[in-house]
């Protein structure tokens, strides 16, 4: 399977490196707009999405996981999220499900930075 890198074939607005907080990562975290736009690229090319993490920003500009920022009440429940394929569904309807949950996850996430005034970035696991 590619990796996520591969389908970063546009200019990214302003990711951050994951190795700001875990050293040796490749992975980055995107902005909204990014993000929306990788996982519209990975679901018409029929890529399933196994989870992601929301992070957030410091104001020195250090990543830092959204839920250590925010704070981990029950409103911050879609911080994290993954998605297995279940043994009844086909490939194509996992795929769907898991762009649908990839797609709620990061817009209540979203609105949550917006609401906080703070900075909203998405890493992605394919």
């Amino acid at each position: 399977m590619k990796s996520l890198l591969s389908y970063l074939d546009f200019p990214l607005e302003d990711g951050k490196p994951l190795s700001e907080i875990n050293p040796g990562s490749d992975d980055i975290a995107l902005t909204i707009k990014d993000v929306l736009h990788v996982l519209n690229i990975l679901n018409k090319n029929q890529v399933a999405i196994l989870g992601g993490e929301i992070f957030s920003e410091k104001e020195n500009g250090k990543l830092v996981y959204a839920y250590q920022f925010w704070g981990d009440g029950q409103e911050f429940h879609c911080l994290d999220w993954y998605c297995d394929k279940t043994d009844y569904e086909t490939q194509e309807d996992y795929v769907k499900r898991s762009y649908d949950i990839a797609k709620d996850s990061i817009k209540i996430a979203n609105d949550v930075a917006k609401r906080l005034g703070k900075r909203c970035y998405v890493a992605i696991y394919i």
